[in-house]
């Protein structure tokens, strides 16, 4: 009998478990801003504006230009405001196993500015393209995907299987940026 109720509570605890969201994934890591998904980040650094700019800029030309993305256009080379603005569309891989693809086109705004020991980054205007192959597959943004209001359940407990794929993804997506930086940085 014994047993029995320690295998009941073994289980219990597995599925408990099963059931949570990771923290870097739970309610509140993609933040909206006026209706817009807009991830944020600022990173510090013992470089000047000028120095810390030119780091960021030799590092944006080739981090996104092919054949790292699809396609990518710099928008604002601003110099004097040591300011950064591109364009820029790539994909994302979900699963890439033998004879199975899953990926999706993700365009983005991103935004780099240069402050006084610090570079400022923003990631915004996230549309995906999903499924291309597939009759033209699907497109959406990311108001409509990965926020807390469409990516979770009714209780809010359990991100959903198709919307919780592009949070996660999109949020690893962004942190990874935001760690190559930091690295240059340095």
């Amino acid at each position: 009998m014994k047993r029995i109720l320690l295998s009941i509570c073994m289980a219990l605890g597995l599925m408990a478990s099963w059931a949570q969201v990771e923290a870097k994934y739970g309610e509140g890591s993609v933040p909206v801003v006026n209706g817009r998904v807009l991830f944020q980040d600022t990173i510090t650094t013992v470089l000047s504006k000028e120095e810390a700019f030119a780091k960021v800029e030799a590092w944006a030309r080739e981090r996104f230009s092919k054949p790292n993305v699809i396609v990518s256009k710099f928008v604002s080379d601003d110099r004097q405001n040591q300011q950064l603005s591109f364009t820029a569309e790539e994909y994302l891989v979900f699963t890439n196993r033998f004879f199975v693809l899953d990926r999706t086109r993700i365009n983005y705004w991103v935004e780099m500015q240069c402050i006084e020991q610090a570079v400022v980054i923003k990631m915004t205007r996230i549309n995906y393209w999903y499924e291309e192959e597939r009759d033209g597959g699907s497109k959406f943004s990311a108001e409509e995907t990965i926020t807390d209001e469409y990516a979770f359940n009714k209780k809010g407990t359990k991100l959903l299987k198709e919307q919780g794929k592009f949070r996660r993804k999109t949020i690893d997506f962004f942190e990874q940026c935001v760690m190559q930086l930091s690295t240059i940085l340095s």
